[in-house]
């Protein structure tokens, strides 16, 4: 594999749009971890509970299936499309974020899971100029939107990688953006891999630009968030959320 590491950015290259805000929402422990530990914490695609994640498209399965049928006798780990379609999963770790202007209350609902939750916010600028090229050397890094279609729509043979930037529509109240590490190695396959990757960052306080709590969550949780960015010396504001009763 290429020893490059590929930011391939889903906007316009154009620098208006790096300045568009991306939020992440996720329960204290994880904001801790993410703080404590700098690092963004990436899951094996096949964690997550939406069973298509990933999936090729039929046309594309169809393509790759008969590729394997005229390769039964060929040694290896990968048996036939199903197959490769699962050692991808297991070869790739995402991070999602929510691109919006604002707090989002149905992001709320899903992710922030609890009342004892937080949302960070920061853009697209910072988040791909957080990461040190040199600690993931050998892989490739995507930072890109995800495009909401349905399987038929697409015809031929995309990249690989790009079967994880593909959802059915009904997702699309999620406006994402997806940060997606590929791990897989032609010449030495494998399905054994942890289920997350930790990504470096090799500046917390230039990624956050703002924390904010819960919206229904009570004073004292403003408090103890406060207390943890002290804690670890983050200098981005800790602010209550507005978007009301859930």
């Amino acid at each position: 594999m290429s020893d490059e590491i590929l930011y391939n950015t889903y906007l316009r290259d154009t620098e208006s749009d790096y300045g568009e805000m991306l939020w992440r929402y996720m329960t204290l422990p994880k904001y801790i971890s993410l703080i404590k530990n700098k690092e963004i914490w990436l899951a094996r695609a096949d964690q997550f509970e939406d069973m298509q994640e990933g999936r090729f498209p039929d046309d594309m399965k169809e393509i790759i299936q008969k590729a394997y049928d005229g390769l039964k006798d060929a040694p290896g780990i990968v048996a036939n499309a199903e197959d490769f379609a699962d050692y991808l999963k297991k070869n790739t770790f995402i991070s999602c974020w929510h691109k919006n202007t604002q707090e989002n209350i149905v992001m709320w609902a899903i992710y922030g899971k609890s009342m004892e939750s937080v949302a960070l916010q920061t853009t697209v600028e910072k988040l791909r100029s957080s990461f040190n090229p040199m600690k993931i050397a050998g892989n490739w890094l995507d930072l890109k939107k995800v495009e909401y279609k349905y399987s038929n729509e697409i015809t031929g043979v995309i990249p690989y990688e790009d079967c994880f930037f593909i959802k059915r529509p009904h997702f699309q109240f999620e406006y994402e953006v997806r940060l997606c590490l590929d791990t897989y190695d032609r010449r030495t396959p494998s399905k054994l891999h942890p289920v997350g990757y930790p990504l470096p960052i090799t500046n917390v306080n230039e990624l956050i630009e703002k924390v904010l709590v819960h919206p229904d969550s009570p004073g004292w949780f403003l408090d103890v968030v406060r207390s943890v960015n002290n804690k670890y010396n983050i200098k981005a504001p800790v602010e209550p959320g507005v978007c009301g009763n859930l």
